[in-house]
């Protein structure tokens, strides 16, 4: 193939990849926002600034509303790379459709639970589990009845019982978190949650 005709990471590249970044950081299209469009819309969206591009004044009834504000501009190539990073996200949503996300959480009479998509790791699978973590690409936190507050943990300690169902734990800040496993340590219960790391 001729050098000229190889493709490259040029400024269009790079321009379609920082308005993707754009789009998370600033307008809050977080992956956990993403993965709801499951019927086109990011498409829709692209298509609807491919179409228009560089027509400020143009209205489209194509436009997803759910996804917020339609807003072209007079710059034709600006447009247009809006478009290619929506098409990017639309093609990430794809791409995860068969990774682990939100279950509804259903503690059992313990107030156990584990996600119904989520491995059975034995004790002593730490690298197992921390590789299937980095191959979902989540972030993950841990959070333990021991560090909630004194009287939910007196509770729990002093009565001897492995009911822990009235333990509420915190969630982390933040949006897109869900509960991976609620489950027994030496040290009382923990709460594992997860979310989508945010990859531009």
């Amino acid at each position: 193939m001729p050098e000229e005709n190889e493709i490259r990471l040029n400024s269009a590249a790079r321009d379609v990849m920082a308005e993707r970044q754009r789009q998370v950081s600033a307008e809050g299209f977080s992956l956990y926002r993403d993965d709801l469009y499951v019927n086109g819309e990011l498409a829709e969206a692209a298509s609807t600034y491919a179409s228009l591009a560089g027509k400020p004044r143009s209205l489209s009834t194509a436009w997803p509303r759910v996804i917020g504000e339609f807003k072209p501009s007079a710059d034709r190539r600006r447009d247009l790379v809006k478009a290619a990073a929506l098409l990017l996200a639309e093609i990430e949503r794809v791409d995860r459709v068969g990774l682990i996300k939100h279950w509804p959480v259903r503690r059992d009479e313990n107030g156990m639970f584990q996600h119904p998509d989520m491995p059975d790791f034995d004790e002593g699978d730490g690298d197992k589990c921390k590789a299937w973590i980095a191959e979902q690409g989540l972030t993950v936190a841990m959070v333990s009845l021991e560090s909630a507050e004194p009287a939910i943990a007196d509770r729990y300690f002093e009565s001897h019982d492995p009911n822990c169902s009235y333990w509420e734990p915190d969630r982390p800040d933040g949006e897109g978190w869900f509960c991976l496993a609620i489950h027994d340590t030496d040290d009382g219960p923990v709460c594992w949650w997860a979310r989508r790391e945010v990859t531009p």
